[in-house]
């Protein structure tokens, strides 16, 4: 089969790039001569809301690229939202010469965690199972807040928003409850702002700070019709659109 140059290149693999990776390191080791710290396991996130029959051609080009520039192990993390779409991207992807494995995550297989001391070992993983599956449970709840206090602060209030969003109303005021006789450290930003400063003004300014952490673009239309609401309901219901949303238009439907 002939192509033309252009054809060949329009996608190319160093223009392949994906939008979320995470690298861990560690120091160097005195064989190794260097100062600069060692990559180890790279992960690339590539969550799918989705069938996208493109990925599995994709993603290779992906590990590939990151593998060569980073010369470490690289995994391939696919959250989604349910089992169903989980599974048609759990097959592995033959390359011919070997194959890539996509470790896939349905997050409504996340059950919300009740023990503290598990919380506060994984803080992220308790954050997302509650937000992927809220409960107004009080042990869930509980654990809740010993996983918010145990993330650093840089993170407490991009993951607190998220958490938030999904919540009800009654889990919120028991939340509030439980960090008001924690004395918790971040409670006035975590909880108390959207009290502190008016409940409709605390739902208009989560709406887009939840979609903007979750790389959805918000535009100037859509701001201009959060920011005009003053209708408590209205506001809340878009609050919980904004956790599950696959764009910020898809609020007002």
């Amino acid at each position: 089969m002939r192509c033309d140059a252009s054809e060949a290149t329009r996608a190319a693999p160093s223009q392949l790039i994906t939008d979320s990776f995470v690298v861990c390191e560690r120091p160097p080791l005195p064989h190794e001569k260097q100062d600069e710290p060692v990559p180890v396991p790279g992960i690339i996130a590539e969550p799918q809301n989705e069938w996208d029959p493109r990925k599995p051609y994709t993603w290779p080009c992906y590990v590939a690229n990151i593998r060569h520039r980073l010369r470490c192990p690289i995994a391939l993390l696919v959250p989604t939202p349910t089992t169903a779409l989980a599974k048609r991207y759990a097959p592995p992807v033959d390359l011919g010469c070997g194959e890539i494995r996509p470790v896939v995550l349905a997050m409504d297989t996340l059950t919300p965690v009740t023990d503290q001391s598990a919380a506060a070992a994984h803080p992220v993983l308790t954050i997302l199972a509650l937000a992927s599956n809220p409960t107004d449970d009080k042990d869930a709840l509980e654990a809740l807040s010993v996983a918010l206090k145990s993330l650093d602060a840089s993170a407490s209030s991009l993951y607190s928003d998220y958490v938030l969003a999904a919540l009800s109303a009654t889990a919120l005021g028991t939340l509030e409850e439980i960090m008001a006789v924690r004395d918790y450290d971040f409670r006035t930003e975590l909880i108390g702002r959207p009290y502190r400063e008016g409940r409709i003004e605390g739902r208009i300014e989560a709406i887009p700070g939840v979609l903007d952490a979750r790389g959805i673009a918000v535009s100037d239309e859509v701001r201009d019709r959060v920011t005009a609401s003053s209708d408590l309901d209205e506001l809340d219901r878009w609050v919980h659109r904004s956790a599950k949303v696959d764009n910020a238009e898809d609020l007002f439907l």
